[in-house]
């Protein structure tokens, strides 16, 4: 399991990577400091899309960790992620225009992220 983590590294981080934005907006849920009130963000702030982010991020996990080759599960675990990771990089960058902001750091966050799996998955 541990030659599976140095061959995926990269895709073992993104699966961390997708826990901590999970992990995000349950803290910024549980604080109840929302400043998304009429953005995306309010709807992808919800338990059953941080269940998702849960699900997204243990599906890489798993590919990661076993490295699995059938069933088509590296394109199916790259093309979850980068649609999990682009929707929200859209959803900060809607709430970032509506609240008159440039870029917040959770935008910055989920741009390169997005742009280290895209650019994984072109030159890989």
């Amino acid at each position: 399991m541990f030659d599976n983590i140095v061959k995926n590294r990269f895709w073992f981080l993104k699966a961390l990577e997708t826990y901590s934005l999970a992990i995000y907006f349950i803290i910024k849920r549980s604080t109840g400091i929302f400043d998304w009130d009429h953005s995306p963000l309010a709807v992808l702030d919800d338990p059953p899309f941080i269940f998702l982010l849960a699900v997204v991020g243990t599906i890489a996990l798993v590919f990661a960790l076993w490295d699995i080759k059938y069933l088509y599960y590296k394109q199916i675990m790259t093309g979850t992620l980068t649609f999990v990771w682009l929707a929200f990089f859209l959803s900060f960058l809607a709430n970032d225009a509506l609240l008159c902001v440039y870029f917040s750091f959770p935008g910055i966050y989920s741009f390169f992220v997005l742009v280290g799996i895209v650019a994984e998955i072109k030159w890989e």
